[in-house]
């Protein structure tokens, strides 16, 4: 198994830490978001092209706009996420995460 590959994988064995990471973050600005891992981490069907995605659900009345630099920022500089996690961030209103939940097959909540 390639150095790269050994790295890669450790990042994913490391997803809950990082998804904590991400939620602390996502709860200083956003008091009221909630968030959940989702996709292959969630469901244990990792593989080297895998990344962590977390789901940021937040109210209706808060703009998406600059959110995913906002969390991510906030999660590395004061949350020790490290700068190249594999983590895709997903950031939906209320109204869009009730339709997009329907169709996961498994989701973990993360709260801080």
């Amino acid at each position: 198994m390639s150095s790269w590959v050994k790295y890669h994988f450790e990042h994913l064995r490391r997803w809950r830490e990082y998804a904590l990471s991400i939620a602390k973050a996502t709860r200083d600005l956003i008091p009221e978001s909630k968030i959940y891992v989702i996709g292959g981490v969630a469901e244990e069907r990792t593989t080297i092209y895998s990344d962590i995605d977390i789901l940021i659900i937040i109210p209706d009345k808060i703009e998406k706009k600059n959110q995913y630099v906002k969390i991510l920022t906030k999660a590395i500089d004061e949350y020790n996420l490290p700068i190249d996690a594999p983590v895709e961030l997903h950031i939906l209103h209320e109204k869009e995460a009730e339709n997009y939940l329907k169709h996961r097959r498994k989701t973990i909540e993360i709260k801080p």
